[in-house]
C-alpha cells in the first residue's frame, strides 16, 4: 500500500514526487527502479537529449546541455539509455526475400583502428557491429548475429573484400560479390551494395560522434544502441511512442 509523500526538494535534483509505504514506512521516490533514478534532469530534458543525440541533432544544445548537468551525469544517462536500448536489438521479426547487403566501414577510436561491419536487409533495417580486424572468421562471426538479429541470410551482397566469400561459405550463404573498380557500382547482373554504402555515408557523422568512447565495449554499445534506434524507432509509425515505450520499459 503506496501513497504520495511530498517533493524531494534536493538543490541537485528537480522536485521529483515522493512515495511512502503504509506497510514498512519507507520513502521512495517516484524514478526508483527506472532508468530516470538518480539523475539530476527532469524525464522532458533527457528524452529530448536522448533524442537529439541520436537523430543527429544541435551538437551546440547538446554541448550546453552537458555544461549544465555535468559531464559525469550526462555520459552515465547514456550508458543506462544504450543498455535499455540494446536490451531491444533483436526483437525484429518477419521474413523477407532473404537478400541482404553488407559492408565495412574503417573508423580510427581510442588509437585503435576498427571496423564498423553493417548488414542492411531489404525493408531498411539493419545490422551494427564492431570489428577489431577483417578476418574471414570475424566477418562470419558478425554475420552469424545478423541472421539471429534481422536474419534469416539467405543471399547476400557485397563487395569484394576478399574475406566474404569464406565467411558466406561457411554459413551456406548465397553470396553475389561485386568488383567496384572493375564493374562498378552495379555490375552486369544489377548486383551492387550502394543501399548499405549509403546507410555508412549518412550515418558516419553520428558514428565518428561516438569516438568520444575509451573503450571496444562502450563503442560497441553505442553502436548497438544506433542500431536500435534506427530499426525501431526511426522506421516507426509512431517514433516518439516507440522511443518513451523502450525508455519506460521496467
Amino acid at each position: 500500500d503506496v501513497v504520495r509523500d511530498g517533493y524531494g526538494r534536493r538543490k541537485t535534483m528537480p522536485d521529483i514526487p515522493m512515495l511512502e509505504c503504509r506497510d514498512c514506512g519507507r520513502d521512495f521516490c517516484l524514478r526508483a527502479n527506472t532508468v530516470f533514478y538518480w539523475k539530476h534532469a527532469s524525464e522532458g530534458e533527457l528524452f529530448l537529449i536522448s533524442w537529439i543525440f541520436f537523430g543527429k541533432g544541435s551538437r551546440d544544445w547538446s554541448r550546453l546541455w552537458f555544461c549544465d548537468i555535468g559531464k559525469y551525469c550526462g555520459l552515465e544517462w547514456f550508458e543506462r539509455l544504450e543498455k535499455k536500448l540494446v536490451g531491444y536489438a533483436g526483437d525484429i521479426s518477419g521474413f523477407l526475400d532473404g537478400f541482404f547487403q553488407a559492408d565495412e566501414m574503417y573508423i580510427h577510436s581510442f588509437g585503435e583502428k576498427l571496423l564498423i561491419f553493417g548488414v542492411k536487409r531489404s525493408d531498411g533495417k539493419i545490422f551494427e557491429t564492431v570489428l577489431q580486424g577483417h578476418s574471414a572468421l570475424e566477418f562470419a562471426s558478425a554475420l552469424k548475429k545478423a541472421d539471429g538479429e534481422i536474419g534469416p541470410i539467405v543471399g547476400l551482397d557485397t563487395d569484394a573484400h576478399t574475406s566474404y566469400p569464406l565467411a558466406a561459405g561457411w554459413l551456406g550463404i548465397q553470396h553475389r560479390p561485386v568488383n567496384r573498380s572493375k564493374e562498378g557500382f552495379v555490375n552486369s547482373r544489377g548486383v551492387h551494395s550502394n543501399g548499405v554504402e549509403n546507410l555508412w555515408s549518412h550515418h558516419r557523422p553520428w558514428i565518428e560522434a561516438a569516438r568520444g568512447y575509451g573503450s571496444i565495449e562502450t563503442l560497441e554499445r553505442a553502436v548497438k544502441a544506433h542500431q536500435v534506434y534506427h530499426n525501431q524507432i526511426k522506421e516507426s509509425p509512431v517514433p516518439v511512442w516507440s522511443f518513451l515505450n523502450m525508455i519506460s520499459d521496467k
